[in-house]
């Protein structure tokens, strides 16, 4: 999305506050389908970016967010970190200027072949916290084809998937594997709020902007749903997927190891996960993988 001459990565809408624009990661149709959680935490920066070349001698970005604690934020020269800054319900003004040695992190990125060409700024949004564009000063244009990476790995699923809680926003599993991978990050992580809801799957399904995908599913939903709901939802989610995407591979996760793991006093989680294996096993897709 373009706004102000520079490129929002990660983000379907903008919403017009007092002070600015809010940032949310899915459309608000689909947020006000699903369960509150989700409308909440799509205003959340996971993944988010704000890309651009440099053209004039410095830019002006304030920022600030909703909640009263202070988040961490970076600013990237394509793969090179170049500052980390802080952000909170204060306006917190974050000053760019093109690196002195800029020419020389391009013939690196070039050398090393960077997912990202280091000519890309990119001011990388805190993974928490809810946050508004005050106001872009500068002189700009938008990202090459050639500047990022050509595949994109879109992550569905919990806290885990959303972040908490990583140092910083680099730091996440999701956008580790990421840059693992060479590839460009859609993060649709919603901590507690990953319900696999219908308008989901089939807002997930209808995008045509990611090569691969994982979908984490089950932590957010063994309290408060019986395995027979988890099961039909799993049942809707998986093949919806799967089926408007044939060609691409996506990966089924189910919970990762956690306390009624190791307490030991319920089995119930066990059916959960077997609910994903069976779902994965009766589409029969060399595409989609337990």
């Amino acid at each position: 999305m373009v706004y102000k001459g520079v490129w929002l990565h990660n983000v379907a809408e903008l919403l017009e506050v007092e002070d600015g624009v809010m940032l949310t990661r899915v459309p608000d149709r689909v947020g006000m389908a699903v369960n509150p959680g989700v409308q909440s935490l799509a205003l959340h920066g996971a993944g988010v970016e704000i890309r651009f070349n440099l053209k004039s001698k410095e830019a002006r970005i304030i920022l600030k967010t909703k909640e009263e604690e202070n988040f961490i934020g970076e600013v990237y020269q394509g793969n090179f970190l170049s500052c980390t800054y802080l952000i909170n319900n204060k306006n917190s003004e974050i000053l760019i200027t093109t690196p002195v040695n800029i020419e020389k992190l391009k013939e690196i990125s070039q050398k090393e072949c960077h997912p990202f060409e280091a000519g890309l700024t990119r001011v990388i949004l805190p993974y928490r916290g809810s946050c508004v564009i005050v106001n872009i000063e500068g002189n700009f244009e938008l990202p090459r084809k050639e500047q990022v990476p050509a595949k994109r790995y879109l992550a569905y699923g919990s806290s885990i998937t959303h972040g908490f809680i990583a140092t910083r926003p680099t730091g996440t599993y999701a956008m580790r594997t990421a840059q693992l991978l060479g590839m460009d990050l859609i993060n649709l992580g919603f901590a507690g709020s990953a319900h696999c809801e219908k308008e989901m799957a089939d807002y997930i399904a209808g995008r045509n902007d990611w090569d691969i995908a994982s979908l984490e599913m089950g932590i957010n939903m063994i309290g408060g749903f019986d395995v027979s709901e988890f099961r039909k939802r799993v049942e809707y989610f998986v093949p919806a997927i799967a089926k408007a995407h044939p060609e691409k591979h996506i990966f089924c996760i189910d919970m990762f190891s956690f306390y009624l793991d190791i307490e030991n006093k319920e089995q119930k989680q066990r059916a959960f996960r077997k609910a994903v294996s069976d779902v994965v096993k009766d589409l029969s897709s060399e595409k989609v993988t337990y």
